[in-house]
């Protein structure tokens, strides 16, 4: 409980700040476009990485000695391999047009009845926006990446303001499946303007699980599980309630009191305010709060 210390070597905004697991190795990216290696043992800085052509706005890590960014307006998602001083490049960008639109309509999930009903509202929303926008000339484009999460040390989720939720595998320089318009579209305010993608703002995964969440600021915290099988893709869960922009997720797994249980329990906490992270383009009726959400009995126990 007592202050350590101050790294001053960033130029500019920092912007996100990740742990290597199990570590005291803190990786940071700010919007200089450097992505920098502390040691908080010795209270000393590492390394910089050097590549991100716009300011690298998130950042995420696991176990191994590796990072993941996005940078903004870059267009690009970096993986680093830091004790191999090498970077991968994956090329994001990726538009929701009409021909995908009418794709991801038909390759869309048959909708379970016996699904949470606040599930199966928000599907049928999303279904009918899609067929909505089937039928008109819109098109929505990724023109920055805003935030990116480590399912494991292989796959990945990035999302940006088109609206749509990439997966990636390091197998694979292209997203190995999207998502088009995660969080639904809102009103230009114009008849003649089309409608605007709800931008992706966080992302969070339970690491090493099938789970990860998205949000936005169309009200909603959404739960995504990974299909099983060798075909990649995921799928909407679960749906929590919130009001405001939620600028950023962070999820933990609860270890369960009884050492018998079969489930564990999910805890998210939500940093929501009236304003994007980013800048200061508009503003909703919300609170500046951390919102913190248990989810019971979401994930097994191991060796279940």
């Amino acid at each position: 409980d007592r202050h350590l210390g101050v790294f001053h070597q960033h130029k500019d905004a920092v912007t996100g700040l990740a742990f290597r697991r199990n570590t005291n190795h803190l990786y940071s990216c700010s919007l200089d476009r450097m992505v920098k290696l502390w040691n908080i043992d010795e209270l000393g800085y590492m390394d910089t990485l050097f590549g991100h052509q716009d300011g690298a706005v998130a950042i995420d890590a696991l176990q191994r000695e590796q990072a993941v960014t996005v940078g903004c307006r870059d267009k690009t998602v970096r993986l680093w391999k830091i004790a191999d001083d090498a970077q991968l490049v994956f090329r994001a960008g990726a538009a929701t047009d009409q021909h995908r639109i009418t794709k991801a309509l038909g390759s869309a999930p048959e909708i379970q009845s016996e699904l949470n009903p606040r599930v199966v509202s928000s599907l049928n929303v999303h279904e009918t926006t899609l067929r909505t926008l089937a039928g008109a000339d819109a098109e929505f484009s990724e023109d920055c990446v805003d935030c990116v999460t480590m399912i494991d040390e292989e796959t990945f989720v990035s999302g940006g303001d088109s609206g749509a939720l990439c997966l990636w595998s390091v197998q694979k320089k292209k997203p190995v499946f999207i998502h088009h318009l995660s969080h639904g579209v809102v009103s230009t305010g114009s008849n003649d303007a089309p409608p605007r993608a709800c931008w992706i703002s966080a992302v969070a995964a339970v690491p090493f699980t099938d789970l990860f969440f998205s949000a936005s600021s169309d009200g909603c915290i959404r739960m995504w599980q990974m299909r099983a099988g060798k075909t990649p893709g995921f799928d909407l869960v679960n749906v929590i309630a919130v009001n405001g922009f939620v600028n950023a997720l962070s999820v933990r797994e609860l270890v369960p009191e009884d050492p018998m249980s079969n489930t564990r329990d999910v805890v998210v906490a939500a940093a929501v305010g009236q304003e994007p992270r980013l800048g200061r383009w508009e503003k909703v009726s919300a609170r500046n709060v951390v919102k913190v959400f248990t989810l019971r009995a979401v994930l097994p126990t191991a060796g279940q």
